[in-house]
């Protein structure tokens, strides 16, 4: 994903074009990559879990007014007597007397009653012993606000993919990262001391801004040190830390069920990186095109080192790609000013747009789906779990399919399977109660592979001096669809059940369709510069047209034969 500007070497077959890349000098996969995966893997369990959190956090609770100090009677009492059947979570009866209670109130005629709304509420304790719901009383015509803080939190990964994907780009992956996770840390840490929801809303909002740039620049520098042969499988491993971070959350939610034990919990992993962000080396890519090219080959040589590549070698090779890097770097000097509208440079900018929409609709479906498996029936951790561990064979299968089919094809056809699961859903009937669950588990499936897919092509289309802009330009992107996303209930209940489904499916499937344009980049060696990336698109273009007028040529010779 990350280029170095370097020139690259290597035969390139008219079927494939294979290209040595500059990891390829120092070990392409070895024991120097494989202990940094572990590190940087980390990032992604707190990202998960902060974003996942809400979920029981402020889970769906039985409440219903707060009884009096003075009236000593039994919930059962209470619900049957003093709350209307109508409305039993949100008003009573206005006039209640203790007498009332010890009537035959099954028998007794309450329908003339005048009922008024609650002021306080009790909360159903059988399954959860605190929440931020009974915390802070979010029901009722403040049940908005659960959905809202769930933006609110969305919202920072906004900031922080424009902000620290820029700084990134400016400053370096691995300060980014150590500076993401203290903000991150800090912020949990007042968290806990919330004494308002706006307090806590704020303070989840720092959260996502911390952990989502350390996880976004976390990728951005596994793919950098990756060779093209493995981008994708250690692109793709990435995300069974996000896996693991979605996992532990229903089960500490099932251990603790109390919300500040579950907060502190899934906060640890900072704590963690924090210890060992000293391990982490610089991108060389991203050193390279800083002009830093001392520096980058200290890096490269303690990796061709613990890699077991003869150093003698590896210096010579990387020392002539520096020099070749030089004089292109002299010719363009937009390196040293990555920024968004670089993006839209010829050449890059129909891909660029095409980025944008698949981010938007692929996190827009996504968190849609996701977000709301407390509406289904049956046990809540269960049901997280499930939507949860779903994703583990998804990434599974991906590594395969992404070695034998690449990247633009598998990533077309999990979004248009996606929109199809989603079209489906509603017509199914709920009898039996499988036939939905599976249905709407193979639509999860789907789109976790196309988030999964659209990672690894943005980090490999986009060059490396505006790599982590791009990402951060795509991740807001997909920001925009996941703040909407948690809204898509009330949108149900507003029009008709089916629209959100609908909205699902054909925006999954326009978006597997605008996939097919994208260019391949399997087993190709990454663009360093908005020239190699300019040229790569040119080349797609060139092959697409080449491709279809040779289908035309065919079908031509067909029909002469006829």
């Amino acid at each position: 994903m990350t280029g170095t500007g370097l020139e690259k070497k290597g035969s390139i077959s008219k079927d494939n074009e294979q290209e040595e890349d500059i990891m390829d000098f120092v070990g392409g996969e070895g024991p120097w990559q494989r202990w940094l995966f572990l590190i940087i893997i980390t990032c992604s369990i707190p990202d998960a879990g902060h974003n996942f959190a809400m979920s029981f956090l402020a889970p769906n609770l039985d409440h219903w007014c707060a009884r009096p100090p003075d009236f000593n009677v039994s919930i059962e009492e209470w619900k049957a007597v003093a709350l209307p059947p109508n409305d039993k979570h949100c008003s009573r009866y206005k006039y209640l007397n203790i007498s009332d209670f010890h009537q035959d109130h099954f028998k007794h005629n309450f329908a003339e009653k005048e009922t008024i709304r609650c002021d306080s509420w009790e909360y159903d304790t059988s399954v959860y012993y605190t929440t931020v719901l009974s915390e802070w009383d979010l029901v009722c015509d403040r049940e908005w606000l659960v959905s809202m803080s769930k933006s609110i939190f969305l919202a920072g990964y906004f900031i922080s993919s424009t902000l620290f994907s820029y700084l990134a780009d400016k400053y370096g992956r691995r300060l980014i990262i150590a500076v993401s996770n203290v903000i991150a840390l800090i912020s949990a840490i007042i968290c806990i001391f919330s004494t308002s929801f706006l307090m806590f809303a704020v303070c989840r909002f720092f959260i996502a801004v911390g952990v989502t740039a350390a996880d976004n620049t976390a990728f951005v520098l596994t793919m950098e040190i990756m060779s093209p042969k493995y981008r994708s499988d250690y692109g793709i491993g990435t995300y069974f830390g996000w896996s693991i971070g979605y996992l532990i959350l229903p089960l500490f939610a099932w251990l603790l069920r109390d919300w500040l034990w579950i907060h502190i919990v899934i906060t640890l992993p900072c704590f963690f990186l924090l210890s060992t962000w000293w391990l982490l080396p610089e991108s060389p890519r991203w050193l390279l095109s800083q002009g830093r090219h001392e520096e980058a080959l200290e890096v490269l040589s303690k990796a061709a080192k613990a890699n077991g590549v003869d150093l003698n070698e590896a210096e010579a090779k990387l020392k002539e790609v520096i020099l070749k890097l030089e004089k292109e770097q002299a010719l363009e000097t937009e390196h040293s000013n990555g920024n968004v509208l670089q993006l839209l440079k010829p050449g890059m900018w129909q891909k660029t747009l095409i980025v944008l929409y698949l981010w938007s609709i692929i996190s827009f479906v996504y968190y849609g789906i996701s977000y709301n498996t407390n509406e289904l029936a049956g046990d809540p951790f269960l049901n997280f779990a499930a939507y949860g561990i779903i994703e583990v064979p998804a990434y599974i299968v991906l590594i395969f399919v992404m070695r034998s089919k690449g990247r633009r094809n598998p990533l077309a056809f999990s979004l248009v399977a996606s929109g199809t699961a989603c079209l489906l859903l509603y017509p199914i009937p709920e009898d039996p109660w499988w036939a939905s669950t599976a249905v709407s588990l193979f639509g999860k499936f789907c789109i976790a592979c196309s988030f999964s897919i659209v990672y690894v092509c943005t980090a490999e289309i986009f060059p490396t001096t505006v790599r982590n802009v791009g990402l951060g330009t795509a991740s807001v992107s997909a920001r925009i669809g996941s703040i909407i996303a948690p809204f898509v209930r009330e949108l149900g209940k507003a029009t008709h059940g089916v629209v959100p489904q609908i909205i699902f499916g054909v925006l999954a499937g326009t978006g597997g369709l605008l996939a097919l344009l994208l260019p391949e980049m399997t087993n190709r060696s990454v663009p360093d510069t908005l020239k190699e990336a300019a040229e790569l698109s040119r080349k797609t273009c060139s092959k697409t047209k080449t491709d279809t007028k040779l289908a035309m040529q065919d079908l031509n010779k067909v029909k002469e034969k006829d």
